[in-house]
């Protein structure tokens, strides 16, 4: 793990008011999607016409990965990883859960070296540390439902001209809620003040994932869909017009990632390709990157982010991170292990655990499901797709969605025949020592991590041995909890519990006077 430490930044910043020229510290803004599935994107062959033609621009001028991934396909605890440099096992956020243990973020580590910080959107699930407090905030309800390339452009602005005035480098999280549910729908604007797309898409212009139904519902749902990726391209592109307009656009590092896949079945809250792998582009006009450069040798993830702009920075880049600073490979330059990509999901948003875990190269990837046979996995957006594969007639199609919600122990595919992952080769004799090494190089990472899925993995050879594991085992979600929030979900649980107490005493009481 690269360690770097750098006497410019520390004394830059102990300088007052700042020093310019060379000395002056590196600005940061992190760009995000929520629910951008990377087939939505040109690098990926998408063929809908002039998608995100700011994206386009931004990493051609830049530097783009074709094997980025990020580490839980779900978002709070995908932005964890971002905040914290450190996989959801290590650092405990499992699930909707923020720090128990605290740990250093990304911002709270800027934070102290006199950066101010500031946020747009997604601000709870952006903020793991409950007790840490942005220097300037604006969430969705003060951004049209996260869905107003307009209010963004403004509150960057803004944000970055207060910045200047106080003398102060910025690290700024731009967290747009395109193209999460609920998608553009041009006949029917359920969220009220969004702003209108730039660009509109029908059924019949978009391409289905081979891992979705070529349904005519599907293919309106992706029309839907892609609608709101333009505009998170709007939102994006208006974000660097209003960083150029402030004048620190050379100083500033700008990266662009999605949280998690695309909210579809066998994509979001998975361990799928298309759950984990994301666009990731890049872009410091100052810094010396290798522009217009598309790195398609080595696999990077989410977890070194943090690591990367400290590195880019000049702070040191602390013991507990987990990631590795990818700032040699934006230079053009090769860097040895980096061949493989690891996932993980345990808790949803509700409902029981289902535990996943997976390793990925460019080629192959292999998965772990010890919550197969011990739970089904439900989550809200797949109801409507599983019920039609459910009831379509179709074998295929049937056998589809009864793999979605109960899954097999073990899947392994490979990405470069079968992007979709359709075919699960685990049974397949040619592939048998592959098989092996991918569980190995799993093994050591999750020894490495304190996974509590190793010992289960370990008894992988007896189902009903992983069953009664789950069981006994698995950390439950409140075990994890920091106490407010354990405080605020007692809190519910015991005004639910009276809820129903009162409507079952009234209940009794209506049936006592029906009866006198």
């Amino acid at each position: 793990m690269l360690k770097r430490t750098s006497l410019l930044v520390a004394t830059a910043l102990a300088a007052a008011p700042m020093v310019q020229a060379d000395t002056t510290p590196l600005n940061v803004v992190l760009i995000t999607a929520d629910d951008l599935g990377y087939e939505a994107y040109s690098l990926f062959d998408n063929e809908l016409p002039n998608l995100t033609p700011n994206m386009d621009q931004f990493a051609a001028e830049g530097v783009q990965f074709e094997n980025a991934h990020v580490n839980y396909s779900i978002c709070q605890p995908s932005r964890a990883v971002m905040a914290t440099g450190m996989y959801n096992t290590t650092s405990g956020m499992m699930g909707f859960i923020h720090m128990k243990e605290k740990n250093p973020t990304i911002m709270s580590t800027l934070g102290e070296l006199g950066y101010r910080t500031g946020i747009l959107g997604k601000v709870a699930h952006s903020s793991p540390d409950l007790d840490y407090q942005w220097d300037y905030v604006y969430d969705a309800d003060d951004l049209a439902a996260g869905r107003s390339p307009t209010l963004y452009a403004q509150r960057t602005l803004t944000f970055i001209e207060q910045a200047k005035e106080n003398d102060q480098p910025f690290y700024l999280m731009v967290n747009s809620h395109d193209p999460h549910r609920v998608f553009y729908d041009p006949e029917a604007n359920r969220l009220g003040e969004e702003e209108t797309p730039s660009q509109l898409y029908t059924p019949e212009q978009v391409t289905v994932p081979d891992y979705l139904p070529d349904y005519p519902e599907v293919r309106l749902d992706l029309s839907h869909y892609y609608n709101s990726v333009r505009r998170l391209d709007d939102t994006f592109g208006r974000v660097i017009e209003a960083l150029e307009a402030s004048g620190q656009r050379d100083n500033t590092l700008v990266m662009f990632v999605s949280d998690n896949g695309s909210p579809f079945p066998f994509a979001k809250a998975n361990t799928y390709f298309a759950s984990t792998k994301t666009p990731l582009l890049v872009q410091w006009p100052g810094g010396d990157l290798k522009n217009g450069h598309v790195d398609t040798e080595h696999l990077v993830s989410i977890v070194d982010l943090v690591p990367t702009m400290l590195d880019a920075a000049g702070v040191e880049i602390g013991e507990h991170i987990d990631g590795n600073s990818f700032l040699p490979l934006l230079r053009g330059e090769t860097q040895d292990e980096r061949e493989f990509a690891f996932s993980q999901i345990d808790y949803k948003i509700g409902g029981p655990a289902t535990p996943m875990r997976s390793v990925k190269s460019k080629q192959y990837g292999y998965i772990f499901n010890p919550f197969a046979g011990y739970s089904q996995f439900k989550v809200g957006y797949d109801k409507a797709t599983i019920a039609m594969m459910e009831n379509s007639g179709d074998e295929h199609q049937i056998a589809r969605a009864e793999l979605f919600r109960n899954r097999v122990l073990e899947e392994f595919y490979d990405f470069e025949n079968d992007p979709g992952n359709i075919n699960n080769l685990i049974d397949h004799p040619d592939y048998q020592e592959k098989i092996a090494a991918y569980r190995a190089e799993l093994e050591a990472w999750m020894k490495q991590t304190e996974d509590p899925v190793l010992e289960i993995f370990h008894n992988r050879d007896n189902p009903a041995k992983v069953t009664e594991m789950m069981s006994s085992h698995y950390p439950t979600r409140e075990s994890m909890y920091p106490q407010q929030q354990l405080d605020k979900h007692n809190a519910r649980v015991a005004a639910a519990k009276a809820k129903r107490e009162a409507a079952q005493q009234a209940r009794r009481e209506a049936q006592r006077a029906a009866k006198q």
